[in-house]
């Protein structure tokens, strides 16, 4: 890239300037020594260039000297440009290892990046466009036409309470069996929460990170009032990523909320701990390792509510593979950012870490998040991902055991 490529207004990663400068070019975010995660000297960090020839450009720091191009005016707009900073899932490991933490956090860093360019009308690229029209026309990223809340037929659920699930579009639309699950598990320890029904609507996470902010703070606007409309005090979903945006996105984009959000790992592990529900069916895979979504893992700290609840249940040894908690590698999937762009290097991401699973040992894989559970599935080649809210469901005997997995239709 030169300096005679299209230049855009670089307001946004202007905000980011001490961050982008902040970097000592150490390398951490390529490899990092760490003796107590793996049995080799160094391991991979990020995932994108484990799987996209090794090169430079790939990575935290090769990106960051982009970013210092960019805002010196010598390197300007291309398309290579835009494509290699949409080919990223924000994972936030390069984060997580980087010696300048927290000075340099750089997902956002190319989330100012991306906002400058759909600023300037140049991004996102079409398959990430067309995710977005989705959102706005129909308020799913699935593009559905049918009622979000058709899931949820038959259980007469009041639209006021103090708690309120909020599913997201993956459990609305494609795992219907984790919503339901999900219900369940709620009243049988004595909850009668509320749902929004179709005046819930996307989270908005593909939003906030490629950069259509306008549209992102219309989602997060719209579900924020009809949260406090419906009186609610405390706010669950099983989405990792709806968590994310609704705890940590939505506040900083339109201030303080007046109301609690939890992830169900964190509401079903104070009900366990309570004895609220209890588990006393063993299920078929006894062997289980734990996938920590980035969103829930690196982004707001959630690793042990998990692990609590799958090593309580009955017959289950919990194996770690060998990078787990705030080392463990990305599905590939995360906001739909490297499965839209760039597909086949999402793919070979999530088989690499179903390789790791079946390395540790491991009969079946559990997560809590449904996108991953969507990645991981598909690379998985006949071994079995649990969402963890279906397992919980099962281990309490609330699923049938003939009803296992998520054969529910997606829309696309």
């Amino acid at each position: 890239m030169t300096k005679k490529e299209a230049p855009f207004d670089r307001g946004n990663l202007m905000k980011m300037r001490d961050m982008v400068y902040a970097c000592t070019r150490c390398g951490y975010c390529r490899e990092k020594y760490s003796s107590d995660m793996t049995k080799t000297p160094a391991f991979r960090v990020c995932p994108v260039r484990e799987h996209s020839g090794g090169f430079e450009h790939h990575c935290a720091r090769g990106k960051l000297l982009i970013a210092q191009g960019l805002l010196e005016g010598r390197v300007g707009y291309s398309q290579e440009l835009v494509e290699l900073f949409y080919s990223e899932p924000d994972c936030r490991l390069c984060t997580w290892v980087c010696n300048t933490m927290p000075l340099i956090d750089p997902p956002q860093v190319w989330r100012a990046i991306r906002q400058d360019l759909v600023e300037a009308g140049l991004g996102p690229p079409e398959p990430i466009r067309k995710i977005d029209d989705r959102v706005r026309k129909s308020h799913n990223t699935f593009g559905a036409k049918t009622s979000r809340s058709k899931w949820a037929e038959g259980l007469d659920l009041p639209l006021r309470s103090e708690l309120l699930y909020f599913a997201g579009c993956y459990s609305s639309y494609s795992q219907t069996e984790t919503a339901r699950a999900t219900i369940a598990v709620l009243r049988h320890a004595g909850e009668n929460p509320a749902f929004l029904g179709d005046s819930e609507w996307c989270c908005g996470v593909s939003q906030f990170h490629d950069g259509s902010i306008l549209l992102a703070k219309q989602m997060a606007e719209h579900n924020i009032e009809m949260i406090i409309s419906s009186g609610a005090k405390t706010v669950v979903t099983g989405c990792a990523e709806c968590y994310k945006s609704l705890k940590l996105e939505y506040p900083a984009l339109v201030g303080h909320l007046p109301f609690e959000v939890l992830h169900t790992s964190e509401i079903f592990a104070g009900m366990l701990a309570e004895e609220r529900i209890c588990f006393d069916v063993e299920p078929t895979e006894k062997k289980l390792t734990y996938h920590d979504p980035c969103s829930l893992g690196r982004y707001l700290n959630v690793f042990e509510p998990p692990r609590s609840i799958i090593s309580s249940i009955p017959g289950v040894e919990l194996l770690e593979m060998q990078r787990h908690h705030d080392y463990a590698w990305c599905c590939g999937y995360g906001a739909d950012m490297v499965n839209s762009v760039q597909p086949e290097v999402a793919s070979d991401i999530a088989a690499g870490r179903m390789a790791e699973a079946k390395e540790a040992g491991a009969e079946a894989v559990v997560t809590a998040c449904p996108r991953c559970v969507r990645a991981l599935s598909k690379a998985g080649r006949g071994m079995k991902v649990y969402d963890l809210t279906v397992l919980v469901a099962m281990s309490m005997g609330l699923l049938g055991m003939k009803n296992r997995g998520n054969s529910n239709d997606v829309w696309f």
